[in-house]
């Protein structure tokens, strides 16, 4: 019998039923052990050499893991295809004494349909232990920040907070962010526009100065000197002009884009999101997030276009490397009755869209001049434009609000009768706030995976220190607070640049190209006077067992 651990039980069932007989598939219901929870688990002169324990209350799932991993001819990995993924199995792994004596192989599985899980298992390959000590090298460095870190805020600011270092950064974020706002303070300034109607059309031209930039005025008295200009003035037409512009097709969704649209356009909060996500793929909808959609796909998506809109709108050789992918083009939205229906529907017109060719719209412009008398132009111009779709390209799928615009047939030296004069004071906000979604598509271009970030910005609301207010999150008073000490004693720490670089660093771990050691001693010689934890606990019995001291290089 062949062992295949999984993360959750929907994909031990979906598993059991596309491997069939010879095959027992258990989850592990994500990390069996991890750092303690009441102590550091590090001991920081001993090479950072972390402590393990069974996390609490999964005594039972382990003993039955380790049970079949001693029953089992060989064991199949088949957790999440992330650094996490690969940890999680290994610490799975590590507990068992028999797992040493038993072939282990590696199987990530992009997407949980029949075909893609077969075709998997029979190209497995070794756990990657460089994948391994990257995430636990991860682990140890967030446990010390968070550990050190959330101490010196209880003594200081007295806030009792379990601060990750993620949270910390997205605190950082977010009073930066106010901090410009405040430092931006609403403008106040004039706007002038006059529609004309010819032919049975209106159409609006923006007034702007003699070199086509917008108007520069600030006070009430210039805004009533342009009105009485343009009111006593002559309008003729100086030039017209027409050009077409394309609109590439956007790419398909990667979950931080998929996480603000949903927010934007279906009122989903990012933990739903991700929720939804996770169903989708577990029923064999959607590719993993994290994985390369299937060639195949994109092949059949082409394939779809052609039949349902016809070759102009096939665009040849494109195969979409990135994003969350539909696993089966055939199955529409509108097939899928369930609260993940306008999700998917996200997913799979992004999808489909990022096949096709541009869209093109034709832009039509027209300068226009006033003055006391043709040909003698005050400084200063008009200029309208309409926008016209020209070729709808991926349009088709994801059609725009934006209605088409038309101008009249405008000669050189027509002259034009205003049909309305406008010159409106304009308040021009500031940069608007973060939402909960742009927070944490900010966190991801960083490079951090997006529910470590879900769960950092959790964190943060529960603790109050971060509230949302008509849709825009906003620092609560201690959250102020928190924020300004993170930056007085913490600052290049817990800085959105260092978050970005302490990325980069655990994906060279990943490749191979940097070594745990190294990493970590590098990180202590920097931050370590700051940090100063106490000392590495002994081992303390969490859970049902007693914890394994386990180096994260140690053969399992």
């Amino acid at each position: 019998m062949k062992l295949v651990i999984v993360e959750t039980p929907a994909q031990a069932k979906i598993l059991t039923d596309a491997l069939g007989d010879g095959w027992r598939v258990e989850p592990c219901d994500g990390f069996v052990r991890d750092l303690p929870t009441d102590k550091l688990g590090i001991d920081v002169d001993d090479d950072f050499r972390p402590t393990f324990a069974v996390v609490p209350g999964k005594g039972n799932l382990v003993r039955r893991l380790m049970k079949a991993i001693r029953e089992s001819e060989a064991v199949y990995a088949a957790t999440p295809p992330t650094l996490a993924g690969e940890a999680m199995a290994w610490q799975a792994l590590a507990l068992s004494p028999d797992a040493k004596d038993k072939p282990i192989y590696r199987v990530t599985l992009p997407a949980l349909t029949p075909d893609t899980i077969r075709a998997a298992f029979a190209t497995p390959r070794p756990l990657d232990i460089h994948l391994v000590e990257a995430e636990v090298t991860h682990r140890i460095i967030n446990r010390v920040i968070g550990w050190s870190v959330s101490a010196g805020v209880r003594k200081a600011v007295g806030v009792k907070m379990a601060l990750t270092h993620n949270g910390m950064v997205a605190l950082r974020l977010v009073a930066a962010h106010e901090a410009r706002i405040a430092a931006q303070p609403p403008e106040t300034r004039w706007h002038a526009s006059v529609t004309f109607e010819r032919d049975g059309t209106s159409f609006t031209a923006q007034v702007l100065n003699g070199k086509g930039a917008p108007l520069a005025l600030r006070n009430a008295e210039q805004a009533a000197q342009l009105e009485t200009l343009l009111k006593q003035g002559m309008f003729w037409v100086d030039g017209t002009g027409q050009a077409l512009k394309a609109h590439p097709a956007p790419d398909a969704l990667t979950p931080p884009m998929l996480i603000e649209l949903a927010e934007r356009d279906l009122a989903l909060s990012p933990e739903r999101v991700l929720t939804l996500v996770e169903t989708l793929y577990e029923a064999g909808w959607i590719t993993h997030p994290d994985s390369t959609p299937l060639t195949e796909v994109s092949t059949a998506a082409q394939a779809y276009i052609r039949r349902e809109f016809g070759m102009d709108y096939a665009v040849p050789d494109v195969v979409v490397s990135s994003g969350i992918a539909p696993t089966d083009i055939s199955r529409v939205p509108e097939d899928l009755p369930s609260d993940g229906a306008a999700l998917y529907s996200l997913v799979w017109k992004y999808f489909i869209a990022a096949h096709m060719p541009p869209a093109q719209e034709r832009i039509m412009a027209a300068r226009i001049l006033v003055g006391s008398t043709a040909g003698n132009s005050y400084p200063l111009e008009l200029r309208a434009t309409a926008k016209l779709l020209y070729a709808d390209g991926w349009r088709r799928i994801l059609p725009s609000t934006v209605k088409d615009e038309v101008l009249p047939f405008l000669r050189q030296g027509d002259e034009l009768h205003p049909a309305q004069i406008a010159v409106d004071v304009v308040s021009s906000d500031a940069t608007s706030g973060y939402t909960a979604a742009s927070l944490i598509r900010a966190l991801a271009q960083l490079g951090t995976d997006e529910d470590t970030v879900v769960r950092a910005f959790d964190t943060l609301c529960a603790a109050e220190a971060v509230v949302v207010a008509d849709g825009k999150l906003a620092l609560t008073e201690s959250g102020v607070v928190l924020a300004a000490y993170l930056t007085s004693t913490f600052n290049e720490l817990t800085s959105p640049n260092y978050a970005a670089e302490l990325i980069t660093e655990i994906n060279r771990i990943a490749a191979g190209e940097r070594s745990r050691i190294d990493v970590l001693h590098a990180f202590w010689s920097r931050f370590g006077a700051a940090l100063r934890p106490t000392s590495s606990p002994s081992p303390l019995t969490v859970g049902e067992h007693k914890p394994v001291v386990l180096r994260p290089a140690e053969e399992v």
